[in-house]
Order: C-alpha cells, then structure tokens, then sequence
C-alpha cells in the first residue's frame, strides 16, 4: 500500500506504479526463465517443488528424441532360498551412467531397490560388472566423478522369506533412479519401475507346484484376461456416465490357505481416461477400498497398465483407454467354511486432456466359499455393481486401513504391493531435459518429468527436485488465461458496462480515474480471495458454485433484472449501475460502490466460463499445496484485472473511444439483450420440471422491477421504499407460488413408498378391466398448467396414495404432450377436448367410469376413488387389500392374459 498527500500530480501513477509493473513483469519473466539448480541448496523457495529447467534446455538436447538408456532387469535361482536379480543399462553412443558409488558432492548416483516384495529381500549391495571410469571434475570442487558408458550390468543377491518358494515369486519390480548426460551436453534424468523376469531353471526342491497356485493367477494371465474376456456389453454404467465397470470375482470357490483374485475394469468412452489408483482418499486417483472383508486378507489393487504422466499437474498420473486391476484375496488356514462376503466401493473420475467430468462412485459386492476342496477351475462370477455417494467410499478410504501387507504376492503374479498412496505397479519412465556442463553434466539435476513414486524417502526428494513441471509456466498461463476471461461471452456485458463508465470518465480527474479502476479490480479480486478460500479449505472447484440450485436461480433472475433496467423499465440504485434516461447525474457517473460491484458481478458471471488455458491450468488446484494453489487462482484474478489498472494508470489507452452521446443509451440497450442472452444459457441449465416455475419466478421479477420503475428516482424517500417493498414482495410471492405450485414434485425419502404410476396402455387397460382391477387414468401434459396443479396436489399425494393402496386400484398416467393418437381417441371416447381429465374405472362396473374435468381438490379425488370401489375378482368378490398393500407388486404380477375384451357402451359419471 502507498500513501498520497492532496498534491497528486498528473504524473503520479506513472511515477508509482510503473515500476510495480514493470517489477511484477520481471518477476514473471525471471520464474518462467531462471532455472532452479538442484545442486543449489538456496535455490528453493515457495514452489520448490518445481523447475524450469526445461526453458533452459540446450537446443540440441531439445530436439533429443530417443531415449538415451534401455534398461531391463531379470532374476534367476542361484541357490536354495537365494536368488540374483540383474539389472542391465545400454547406453546410446555418447552418453554416460554415473555409477552406485558416486560420491557425495558430485552428480547424482545411480540408485537402484526392491520395490513392494514382502517374499524376498535384499541380501547384497548393488555392484556392477566392472570398474567406472574415474576423472575429476573442477565443476564440483575437485570431486571424483565416476561413470559407465555403452552398457553396464548391476546385480544384487536376495533371499526369499520363510515358506516362500522361486515357483512362486512372479515377476519383482525394480526401482532404477539415475541420471544419464550427454558429453558436453544436456542430461537425462531417468526414474523406472522394471518388470524382472525369472529366468534360467527352478530348483529341484521347488519345482512341483503347490495348492496356492490358482488355475485363474498364472504368471502369464494374472487377471485371466485370456480366459475370459472383457465383455462391454455386460458393464455397469452410473446413467449415462462415460465411464463403464466390469467386476468378476475369478475365484469364487477357495480352500483355506489358497488366493483368489477379484477382477475390476474400468472402461472409458472414446477420448477419455481414468486415474492410477489409490488405497486411500488421495485426490486424482481411481481410490479403491473393502470396507467389508469377512475375515478375509485383502492386497491392494494392481495393474498392468501403463500409467501416463500429466505434462501440466505435477504428481498426477492417469491410464489411457480400458484398464484393469487385480485385487488379491488371500484364505487364512483357520477360515469357517462357507461364504464370506466382501464388499467395497470405488470412487472415480473420467476426464480429457482439457476438462474432466464430475466425480461418481460405485460399490461391489461379492460372495467367496470357502470350501475344504476346491477345484482347479472354478467358473467367475459377476460381481454386484450399484452406483454409491462418492464421499461414504471416500470417507471409507480415508479411515479403513484396509490392505493386508501381509497378503504374499508369490501367490498372485499381478500382486506386487507397494505403498499405499500409489500401489500401481507400472510406470512409464518420464524423462527430461536439463542444461549440463561438459565435463559435470550432473548438476544440472533438475527436469520436468513427473515420475512414479520411489520407495525410499531420498528418492522421492530427488524426484521431487526433478519434477518441474515448470510452475513458472503455469503462472504465466494463468495470468494469460484471466486476461482472456474478460472476453468471455458471459462477461462481455458487465464489460461492456465498463467501458461506457471509460467514456464517461474522459476528461475527469485522473486520480479519481485511478482508483475507479483500482476498486473495480479490487471487486474481482475480491471474488479470487473467496474462490481460493473454498478451494483450499473446502476442495471447492471453479465454477462449482452453479452445480447449487439456488446460486443458478439467484444469478438468473440478477441478469433478467439487469436486462430490464438496461431496456428502461426499471433503475439500479447504485452509483454508475443505473441505466434509465432519467438518472440523475450522480447515478450516471461512475461511483465506488458501482465499480466495486461491477467488479464482483463481472468475476462471478466469469466462473462458468473457463476459457482458453485454464481449463487445464485450474486442473493444477487438485495437486497443488495450499500456497501453490493460493497462486494460481489470484494470479488469474490478476490476469482478469490488470487491463482495468492499465487503463487507470494510462486512460490514453481508450482515448480511441467516441465521446459521450446518444450511441451510449443505444449500447446499453444492446446490451440488454447480450444479458438476456445470458439468461437463456442459464435457463437451459434448469431440469425440465424446473422450467416452467423459474419461468414463472422470471415474470414476477418484471412484474416487480416494473413496479419499482412506476415511482421515479427523485420521488420523495417514502414513495421509494413503497415501491421497492411492493415490487421485491410481488416477486418473491410469485416465485415461491410458481415452485410450490408448478415445480416437480419433491424427492420422497428413503424408505416412503410412492404412487406406482404407469404408462397409459390401452390393451394393458383392458387386460385390467378384464381382471376386474379398479384403474385410475390421469390425461395430462407438460404444457398444460391445470395438470401439473393437479398432479401435485391431489393426484399424486399420500392421501391418494393410501385409498389407491387400500382399493388394490391401478393409476396409469397417460401423457398427452407430443399428441398421443391412442391417447385422443380415449379423451374422445370419453367426450373430452381438453384436459386435465381423470377418468376412474370402476372394477365392479368398468362400462361407468367416473370422469373429473379442469382443476380437483384433494377431496374430490378421494370421493370419487371411493364411489370406484375397491378392485373384484372374476366372480365380482372384493379383492381390496389392507393399506399396507403395495400395488407395484400386485401390477408386476399380472401376466398378460390377451384379453381383448370391449365395453359396447360407456356410460359416464361425470362430477
């Protein structure tokens, strides 16, 4: 903040704000560009967790393609209990491996471990199979610096845990951290899990198989894909989602001391992709969890397929097109005989590279029998799948430390635990670009490749330092993407309101000019400092706020009002908001109080529009710390308000616009329309049964702002607030009226039972009335008001509900919207033009049916339901059930029978 004495001079916010300008410029310019060395202790800050190195990247390193290393890993037997595990590097010509040993101080060592294998540990260090080539580099003090180039093979002895078996391992995963450089050039950091075969020949003493080795886990077709296909066709689907789920459980029938597998797949529509999963409620993950477990060991879910890194969200990794994972069940040798129940559920999201749709869940249920026998082949088994709420599976996530570590992956190939914030068992090996000094090439360090997860702390923090999706980047996209949000076709409204209030300011006093601006930018900022607040504190997305009903209604009826006061029907009484021919001229003039709000009202009506950059920019916020994400939602407020500073430090830059005249009330009428415009595009959003009513509430807002607009500005202060008490109440009488009235009627609690309504069917009718079931047929249509008045209050009621339960009476619902001919020719036959009409067949006289036109009370209905009396048998006995009665079961019953049978005459009861 600054402070200013009364002789402001013209100069001044050229004198003082220029350099801030030109500061937070160079800011940006030096994040986007200076690289963060990671051999640099003092180069970490606020986002140490980013680099940038890859805008300092040497030209040619740039246009590298191949990938300067291919690294493989095998493991053979070498003695009872021992195995050898080898992992072999081949180098591209001119490029070099730094060795295990490197020294401290220098470049970064090569590293190499044992990842999630709770059957075999390491028993050696890593060695190599010949010396590295030793020189000293003057880049790093003297330091000896030793390195491998062409090929190098690193093997390592382990020992395999008690009772565990070589038939029995499956394939092990190596972590291979090392760095890699180009002589004289730029290096690569490479971060892999390997996949390590078994080679060469089983011990004698281990080669007959054992029980646990089940017919659907072999080595070769862990997750029985071979055997038994993925099948689209049978995959659950929440709706219409784009995301679909198969569940099998491959082995329903297990013997104590045998592991089963359960089979998950997740399959996306074309274009979209699902998360690497997680065992907690890790955000932007697929998060699994079994909630219910009988007893049972479970492991965490595996797959193996590839996972892709984000180039713009650091640590977030994603699977391209179908995936499946494997979960390992594991039978105690003291489980009960007989079925054991697990059950769980998976939280997911599906998204493209630009936007994502919105998080769903679902559970799974299924049956294992423990039998004391169970057979080679057992047939799978389908699980259950059933849409869930998100936050109970993430909730259950979060709490249930549900993965047993204990579950041995020898008995299942697809099972190699690791931890569990990220127990995928395949990643793609994310390389890149850092400068490098000729004979020191490892200090550069840094790249901006995301990488799976290393099981060692040190190794995560080099991974870290390597991780620089570069943050500096993302400010500056953010910034440029607020910027752009002022072109949005939501906003250009307020903006356009904006710039009226620029020509209205020519020739004004340029400090007033100044902090117009200011406070104009200070009420975008402003809603910035609110949306960060709920996206740190409350995981709040943007743009969120319009998922809620009543922030949509609100906005829509602001905008439909502000179009009214820009058409002249009514005034805003605010300082620079009103919009009539007869303001007065401090209404006219641009106030503080108008610009701030103006400021709000542009940033709000931004947040449905994400526009270029930030769609994936604001992805970031799911994987970002608090701070970091505090920065990119206020740099974008930044972007969207820098132009309106501009302009207030230098107003030539709208000297170009025409001076005040009558174009202004033309514009402000144009842009009546632009919000009207607005008002569509939110008016589409509603449900259709929402439609009619916001519709309505639209009409008492015109009807109120209209009311407001009779009594004039400079009408004395009672006259106003008459006028504003009488309008603002009409309104709200007729929006409250239209949802209770004519809104779709309210969800019934879990657990009501509700009127079984079903489609008008004219066979179906006289199948009933053959049956001598009392049917109550209800003619409506969406378009017709009366009908949806009479639906929710009298027809489809508890009240109704109870009587129609207690006749064992059928309701059919016949919908003539789109002009039904079936439906015409029965209102005809009834003697009927118009609806609403309810027409009550009686099932002791179906020749007489009682007919209501126009508008009914609850009463009414109920009388005539009576007079109906209760459904009969073919005999002409009474068959009325007691209220406890369902009448969906008793329609489900009802076999269709062919009766075509045709009352000669209709007589009518008409009330």
């Amino acid at each position: 903040m600054f402070s200013m004495d009364r002789s402001y001079q013209p100069g001044f916010a050229r004198k003082v704000c220029v350099p801030g300008v030109v500061l937070f410029a160079a800011w940006l310019a030096v994040t986007a560009v200076v690289p963060v060395r990671a051999d640099n202790p003092g180069a970490a800050d606020l986002f140490s967790e980013f680099s940038l190195d890859d805008f300092a990247a040497d030209g040619n390193a740039a246009l590298q393609t191949d990938d300067p290393a291919d690294a493989t890993a095998t493991y053979s037997a070498t003695a009872d209990g021992e195995i050898e595990i080898r992992v072999q590097v081949k180098l591209q010509p001119k490029w070099h491996l730094y060795s295990t040993t490197q020294p401290k101080g220098g470049p970064k060592p090569t590293k190499l471990s044992l990842v999630g294998a709770d059957s075999v540990k390491l028993a050696s260090e890593w060695k190599s199979d010949r010396e590295p080539l030793r020189s000293v580099s003057q880049d790093f003090g003297g330091i000896t610096v030793e390195e491998f180039e062409d090929e190098v093979n690193f093997t390592a002895t382990a020992k395999l845990a008690e009772g565990a078996s070589v038939s029995q391992l499956g394939d092990l995963k190596i972590r291979l951290d090392a760095l890699t450089c180009l002589t004289g050039g730029a290096c690569m950091p490479i971060n892999e899990t390997l996949t390590a075969k078994f080679t060469g020949e089983v011990p004698a003493s281990d080669a007959s198989p054992t029980k646990h080795t089940m017919a659907s886990t072999k080595s070769d077709d862990p997750a029985g894909l071979k055997a038994h296909p993925i099948n689209p066709k049978n995959a659950f689907r929440d709706d219409d989602y784009v995301v679909r789920w198969e569940a099998i459980n491959l082995t329903p029938e297990l013997e104590p001391g045998q592991t089963g597998t359960l089979r998950f797949t997740a399959i996306p529509d074309s274009g979209y992709h699902v998360y690497t999963s997680a065992v907690n409620d890790e955000q932007s993950k697929t998060n699994f969890v079994v909630s219910e477990k009988s007893k049972l060991k479970v492991g965490a879910p595996q797959t193996k397929s590839r996972s892709i890194d984000y180039a713009l969200l650091p640590g977030v990794t994603y699977h391209d097109g179908n995936v499946t994972w494997t979960i390992p069940v594991s039978i105690p040798a003291d489980a009960a005989p007989g079925e054991h129940k697990l059950a769980g559920g998976i939280a997911y999201q599906a998204c493209t590279d630009d936007s994502c749709q919105q998080p769903k869940a679902i559970g799974f249920e299924t049956v294992i029998n423990v039998v004391p026998s169970a057979p080679e082949k057992s047939e799978p088994k389908t699980m259950t799948l059933a849409a869930k709420k998100r936050m109970l599976v993430l909730d259950d996530a979060a709490t249930l430390q549900w993965v047993d570590k204990d579950v041995s992956a020898a008995l299942n190939a697809s099972a190699q635990p690791k931890p569990a914030t990220n127990p995928e068992t395949e990643a793609t090996a994310k390389i890149a670009m850092a400068t490098g000094a000729a004979s020191g090439p490892g200090a550069s360090g840094g790249g901006h490749g995301v990488t799976s997860e290393a099981p060692e702390a040190d190794a995560v923090l080099e991974d870290t330092e390597n991780a620089g999706t570069a943050f500096g980047t993302t400010l500056l996209f953010a910034f440029i993407g607020g910027v752009i949000l002022n072109f949005m076709p939501c906003v250009l409204p307020v903006v356009g309101l904006k710039v009226m209030s620029f020509v209205q300011q020519a020739g004004e006093d340029r400090k007033r000019i100044f902090f117009l601006n200011v406070v104009y930018a200070l009420g975008i900022l402003s809603v910035f400092a609110v949306l960060t607040a709920l996206a740190v504190l409350l995981s709040f997305n943007w743009g969120q706020q319009f998922t809620y009903f009543p922030v949509r209604l609100g906005l829509t009826l602001l905008m439909f009002a502000m179009a009214l006061s820009y058409l002249g029907v009514w005034e805003i009484p605010a300082p620079g908001m009103a919009a009539g021919k007869t303001s007065q001229a401090l209404q006219q003039r641009e106030g503080y109080t108008g610009a701030f709000f103006k400021g709000i009202f542009a940033t709000v009506l931004a947040t449905p529009c994400s526009g270029p950059l930030l769609g994936g920019i604001l992805g970031l916020t799911f994987a970002l710390t608090s701070l970091q994400t505090v920065a990119v939602i206020m740099i974008v407020g930044v972007g969207m308000a820098l132009p309106y500073l501009m302009i207030g430090i230098w107003p030539s830059l709208v000297a170009w616009l025409p001076k005040p005249g009558t174009w202004m009330e033309t514009l402000k009428e144009f842009l009546a329309f632009l919000f009207l415009g607005t008002v569509a595009f939110f008016f589409n959003q509603f449900s259709d049964g929402d439609k009619l009513p916001v519709f309505v509430a639209l009409i008492g807002v015109w009807f109120g702002c209209w009311i407001i607009g009779k009594v004039p500005s400079w009408s004395s202060l009672p006259s106003r607030l008459y006028a504003w008490s009488g309008g603002v109440a009409s309104a709200i009488v007729i929006g409250v009226a239209a949802f209770h009235w004519l809104g779709p009627a309210p969800e019934p609690a879990a657990g009501v039972k509700t009127i079984a309504w079903q489609p008008y069917d004219e066979a179906k009718l006289k199948e009933y009335q053959a049956e001598g079931r009392t049917v109550m047929i209800d003619f409506t249509a969406k378009w017709c008001v009366n009908c949806i008045v009479n639906y929710n209050v009298a027809l489809n009621t508890e009240p109704t509900r109870k009587l129609i339960e207690e006749l064992d009476a059928v309701p059919m619902l016949a919908d003539w919207t789109d002009q039904d001919p079936e439906i015409e020719a029965k209102l005809k036959e009834l003697q009927s033009r118009s609806i609403p009409v309810l027409a009550i067949y009686p099932g002791k006289s179906p020749a007489e049916p009682i007919v209501l036109r126009d508008l009914v009370s609850q009463q009414m209905v109920l009388d005539a339901l009576e007079d109906a009396g209760p459904s009969v048998d073919g005999s002409g006995t009474k068959v009325a059930r007691g209220s406890g009665s369902s009448v969906s079961a008793t329609a489900t019953s009802l076999g269709n029978h062919g009766v075509n049978a045709d009352p000669a005459t209709v007589g009518m009861a008409t009330r």
